[in-house]
């Protein structure tokens, strides 16, 4: 027991009459008391305590008695009475029982709630356009405001619901009202590997850049030079030679869409969201982190006049069937094949060409699977 839970606790024995046993002059210590059956228990003003560790309540205060329940590391406890022996009485959702002080802080007072464990789940997103706040309520200064679909660091969870997060290096706390886990979500760990898997399950570190976008020599529906232009170096001189290889068969092909930086998936994620929710946007539009666009290793196309763009009509044309046929010659899969969306979590896009290189490629279309079939995950 500490000299602070000790001086507390010689004025609650004081205030309920309970007699020390003197020595000479001076107080027998703590560590020699002794008593049978049930300690007498202090009563006092309620007092919050917040739980250090995973914590027992007991029946009685010790560890013999029967356990009535058992709190989390962070919960908040009301005590009404303190044993001699060291133990707290307290009550919980209505129960009445103790639990040990070794494992118990008082309360500060503060208007921060206490922190709990952080949540289980490895990724958690903003469901909507949301401030990032320097206290866990509404009263907390603004110091950010995330984009919906934001994928938010969760370092602990405050007792009134609010989540204490890190987000690009500031601490602050956000209403977990407006955040979602997505259980079974992981960040990969080889973002910059030619083959790495991004899907609805695997997504890129937060505003991922690969370090070798180079723009594309091939033709676009469109003039500009954007973004959307660039792929990784070794992806685009294989387009490259995709594209030529087409047209030497008499099959022209024109890029529509290949690298989307990590802001720009987010503005169009957070459009769709204002537009129609979170939950109807996250079924035809990618969370940001999760769309191969991001990889520089993705690019969609389409015929040579430009019709049919990322659209179901391209299926089925001659470009279609070329893609299909000799994709993989350079390196390329189709990406979300037809019949393949309950493994792909997409519909099937014939116009979505991945880059894996050749000896991947090749295995993929001679087997007739997914990238994630051939890594065998989800």
């Amino acid at each position: 027991m500490t000299e602070v839970n000790k001086q507390r606790f010689y004025k609650k024995l004081a205030v309920t009459g309970l007699a020390f046993t003197l020595v000479g002059a001076g107080t027998l210590g703590l560590h020699s008391l002794h008593f049978t059956g049930e300690p007498t228990v202090a009563s006092a003003a309620a007092e919050t305590y917040t739980t250090t560790a995973n914590l027992n309540i007991r029946s009685g205060p010790s560890t013999s008695n029967a356990i009535i329940a058992t709190v989390k590391q962070g919960t908040q406890l009301t005590s009404t009475g303190q044993a001699a022996n060291g133990w707290l009485k307290v009550s919980y959702q209505g129960k009445t029982g103790y639990v040990s002080t070794q494992y118990v802080k008082e309360s500060t007072g503060s208007s921060e709630p206490a922190p709990a464990p952080t949540p289980e789940a490895s990724v958690y997103v903003a469901t909507a356009n949301l401030n990032v706040r320097t206290t866990a309520s509404t009263s907390g200064a603004v110091i950010a405001t995330l984009k919906a679909g934001t994928q938010i660091d969760v370092t602990a969870k405050a007792a009134n619901g609010w989540l204490k997060i890190t987000y690009q290096g500031k601490v602050g706390y956000v209403s977990g009202q407006y955040v979602r886990a997505l259980a079974g979500m992981k960040v990969v760990s080889n973002p910059e590997s030619i083959q790495v898997v991004v899907n609805k399950q695997n997504k890129l570190p937060e505003n991922y850049v690969p370090k070798d976008l180079v723009y594309t020599t091939i033709p676009f529906t469109f003039k500009e030079q954007t973004e959307k232009k660039k792929m990784r170096s070794e992806a685009a001189a294989a387009i490259a030679q995709l594209f030529a290889g087409a047209k030497k068969q008499g099959v022209t092909l024109l890029g529509v869409s290949a690298y989307r930086s990590h802001a720009t998936q987010s503005a169009l994620f957070s459009s769709y969201v204002q537009r129609d929710g979170y939950d109807k946007a996250a079924t035809y539009s990618a969370l940001p982190g999760t769309s191969e666009h991001e990889t520089g290793l993705g690019i969609d196309v389409t015929k040579g006049d430009g019709t049919c763009a990322a659209q179901d009509c391209f299926g089925g044309t001659k470009e279609a069937d070329w893609l299909d046929a000799h994709a993989a010659e350079y390196g390329f899969i189709i990406r979300y094949p037809k019949g393949k969306d309950a493994v792909t979590d997409y519909k099937y896009e014939p116009w979505h060409l991945r880059y894996v290189g050749k000896p991947v490629a090749q295995a993929i279309k001679s087997k007739g699977i997914t990238l994630e079939e051939y890594y065998g995950i989800k």
